[in-house]
């Protein structure tokens, strides 16, 4: 008699945890499961429905690390709106907050020291970020596959545009840069953005 089955994301599900966490805890092999004519995998019944009867830490894992990020030092009461925010957010959700980490940087640098130490710490479960570009504006699905906690997005909604602004000057900069020299670069990447805003009516 074939064995009573669950998906990765039933599993998921019954236990409380993320898909991402189950999915990562079969790569693991902490996971009993076995793998299906097309290829599948899928956790054993016999396992989740073991876990259900006991008191799993993972069940209560409610750590919770806060990171605001705005990328301009001009915008202090918005980064400290933004993390109040969380704050707020957490609080509601019944997190335990053991971090609350605020900087300002470009969402296109990847140094930043403050985000790098945070990553580092092994005392929370779950990163919470008000959108997935205060984070990073590219490889976001890399953070989720490779990071050991789980990341929640509060809003799903695009980003301000100011704030993509702020990230195009940093890249037209360094690119101007590299091309004409630091001092003539900053002149070239103003004349770019200013042909910017009066194409788009700005």
């Amino acid at each position: 008699m074939e064995q009573k089955r669950y998906r990765p994301s039933q599993a998921a599900k019954i236990l409380g945890v993320h898909h991402w966490t189950m999915r990562r805890w079969l790569r693991e092999g902490k996971v009993p499961s076995v793998k299906s004519e097309s290829g599948r995998w899928y956790v054993l019944a016999s396992w989740v429905e073991a876990q259900t009867l006991e008191s799993r830490p993972e069940q209560s894992k409610n750590r919770c690390a806060i990171y605001a990020r705005e990328s301009s030092s001009e915008n202090k009461s918005a980064l400290k709106s933004q993390s109040d925010g969380l704050v707020q957010y957490a609080q509601a959700r019944g997190y335990q907050i053991t971090h609350i980490v605020a900087e300002v940087a470009s969402g296109m640098n990847d140094n930043r020291p403050k985000l790098h130490t945070l990553i580092r710490q092994n005392d929370f479960d779950i990163l919470l970020v008000e959108h997935k570009e205060r984070l990073t504006r590219f490889g976001f699905k890399w953070f989720e596959e490779l990071c050991p906690f789980h990341i929640e997005v509060v809003n799903l909604a695009e980003n301000k545009t100011d704030d993509l602004m702020e990230d195009l000057v940093a890249i037209l900069t360094s690119f101007a840069a590299r091309l004409y020299g630091q001092r003539r670069g900053r002149k070239k990447t103003k004349a770019a953005i200013q042909v910017f805003k009066e194409t788009n009516g700005d």
